[in-house]
C-alpha cells in the first residue's frame, strides 16, 4: 500500500510539472468567432468556440464564452456548467456568480437568482458589477437590494469514525484501550469587514472548531482563533498583512496560545494562480506543555491551474520550530524541535453543476533538533536523532444541495514511519456531515 501510495505521489507530481509547464496559446477568441457572436449568429459562433476547445484551449476566457453563447442559444444547462467552473477563478468568480443568477431567472428558480445577485452586489470588487447585481436584485420577487453586508461565515458538522485516536502503533496500546473511537467535530468560520472592500479594506476573521470522542475525553480537542487583516495591491499582488491570536486546547486543558503575523500576497500568471505566504507564530505551551514554548515560522508556495476539466493545484510547505523541549529525568530528553518539508498535491473536479469531487496526497519529512536520549532500567542511555516521513491521502466530496447548504464526505489515511519503528502507525478517518454558508 505505501509504494502505491508512493508512485501515485509521483505520477501526481509529473503531471502537475507538465501542466504548469509553458502555456498553450489561447485560441478561442478568434476574430470569426466574436464577429459570429456580435452579428447574433450564436450557432457558428457556439461551432467555433467549440472548435477551439477540442484544439486543447482551457483558458477560463473560452469557458466564459461558451457559457454567454449558451446562454444565447437558450441552453441554460449547459451555459450553468461553465459558469460552475469559472467561480474558484478570483478573477471571474463574481462575473460567473452573476450570470448563475442570470441562468437561474430563466430557468424561473427567483430564489436562487436572488442568492447569486445578493453575493454578487456584497462582495465583487467592481463598483459597476456591485451596481449591475443590486438592480437584478431589485427585479426579483424578494426583498429591494440593501446596502452590501460587512459579514461572511459559514459553519459545518460532521461526525465520523477514527480508527486510531492516540495515533501510534497498536502493540503499544493495551488490552483494554480504545483501539477506535467515534467523533464529532463543529467548525465555525466568519469575518467582517471594518472598512473598504476585498481589494482594500481591513476585516476581522477568526474559527473555532472542536472534535469530541465518544469514549476518549482526553483526547477532545477545541481551538479557537482570531485575527485583524489588511487586504491591499500592489504591482500585481493581492496582499494580506495582519496579526492574530489562537488558543488550543486538548482534553479540556490548554495546550498553547499562539501569538502569530500573517503575510500572503497572491497573483496570477499565465493562466495559473500563485500563493506565497509567511507566518512566523510564538507559541506558550500551559502548565503541562512548557516544553511547547517557543518559535515556529512557515513558509509556503502554492499554485493552481484549470486543467483538462479539473483545478490542480500543487504547494511546498516549509516548517521549522525552535522550542524548549522536555528534559523529563537527568538523562532523558525528547526534541520538539522539528524542521519539516511538505510536498503536496490536490486536484478538484466538479462533476456536475452540484457535485464537487477532491482527492490530494502529501509527502512530509521532518527532523528534529538535537539527539534524543532515553535510559533504559539499567542506566543505558540510547541516543538518536529522530527523523520521520509521512504520506497523508484524502478523498473528499460535496454535493451543494442550495448554493449554501452542502452535503459533505471525507476518507482520510495517515501512513506516518520514523527511524525507530516504535513510532511509526497508520490510521484512517471516515467523516460525514453537512455545512452551510450565512
Amino acid at each position: 500500500m505505501r509504494k502505491f501510495i508512493q508512485l501515485f505521489f509521483l505520477v501526481t507530481l509529473l503531471v502537475a510539472v507538465s501542466v504548469f509547464g509553458p502555456a498553450r496559446l489561447a485560441a478561442a477568441d478568434t476574430p470569426s468567432a466574436a464577429a459570429a457572436f456580435k452579428s447574433g449568429n450564436y450557432p457558428q459562433a457556439l461551432a467555433l468556440y467549440r472548435r477551439a476547445e477540442a484544439g486543447g484551449d482551457e483558458s477560463e476566457k473560452l469557458k466564459f464564452n461558451l457559457g454567454v453563447t449558451l446562454f444565447k442559444l437558450g441552453r441554460y444547462a449547459e451555459a450553468s456548467e461553465y459558469f460552475w467552473q469559472l467561480l474558484p477563478e478570483p478573477q471571474w468568480r463574481d462575473l460567473a456568480e452573476y450570470n448563475l443568477g442570470l441562468v437561474a431567472r430563466r430557468q424561473g428558480n427567483q430564489v436562487l437568482a436572488a442568492q447569486h445577485f445578493r453575493r454578487v452586489s456584497e462582495r465583487a470588487a467592481s463598483p459597476k458589477l456591485q451596481r449591475l447585481a443590486a438592480l437584478q436584485l431589485g427585479g426579483t420577487s424578494l426583498e429591494p437590494a440593501s446596502e452590501p453586508r460587512p459579514w461572511l461565515a459559514m459553519a459545518s458538522i460532521n461526525a465520523g469514525l477514527d480508527d486510531n485516536p492516540y495515533a501510534v502503533r497498536n502493540e503499544l496500546l493495551g488490552e483494554d484501550a480504545v483501539g477506535e473511537d467515534n467523533f464529532m467535530e463543529l467548525f465555525a468560520w466568519g469575518q467582517y469587514r471594518l472598512q473598504g472592500t476585498e481589494a482594500d479594506g481591513w476585516r476581522l476573521h477568526g474559527y473555532g472548531f472542536t472534535r469530541r470522542y465518544s469514549e476518549l475525553d482526553s483526547l477532545n480537542l477545541g481551538s479557537l482563533s482570531g485575527a485583524l487583516s489588511r487586504d491591499s495591491r500592489w504591482a500585481g499582488w493581492a496582499l494580506e498583512t495582519g496579526a492574530g491570536a489562537e488558543l488550543v486546547t486538548l482534553g479540556g486543558e490548554m495546550v498553547s496560545r499562539q501569538l502569530q503575523l500573517i503575510g500572503r500576497a497572491k497573483r496570477d500568471f499565465w493562466g495559473a494562480s500563485v500563493q506565497l505566504s509567511y507566518i512566523p507564530a510564538y507559541y506558550a505551551g500551559g502548565d503541562s506543555y512548557t516544553y511547547l514554548d517557543g518559535w515556529r515560522q512557515r513558509f509556503a508556495a502554492r499554485v493552481r491551474r484549470q486543467t483538462l476539466g479539473a483545478d490542480l493545484g500543487v504547494y511546498y510547505l516549509y516548517d521549522t520550530n525552535d522550542r524548549a523541549d522536555l528534559q523529563q529525568a537527568a538523562e532523558d530528553y525528547y526534541s520538539y524541535s522539528p524542521v519539516r518539508h511538505a510536498f503536496g498535491s490536490d486536484v478538484r473536479w466538479r462533476l456536475f453543476s452540484r457535485w464537487e469531487l477532491r482527492a490530494g496526497i502529501e509527502y512530509r519529512y521532518s527532523v528534529y533538533d538535537g539527539l534524543n536520549r532515553i535510559a533504559d532500567d539499567n542506566g543505558n542511555v540510547l541516543e538518536y536523532e529522530r527523523e520521520s516521513d509521512r504520506i497523508k491521502t484524502w478523498v473528499s466530496t460535496r454535493y451543494r444541495i442550495t448554493p449554501r447548504f452542502s452535503l459533505d464526505g471525507k476518507l482520510l489515511n495517515i501512513d506516518n514511519r520514523e527511524n525507530r519503528e516504535i513510532y511509526d502507525y497508520d490510521k484512517t478517518e471516515l467523516s460525514l456531515g453537512v455545512s452551510f454558508v450565512f
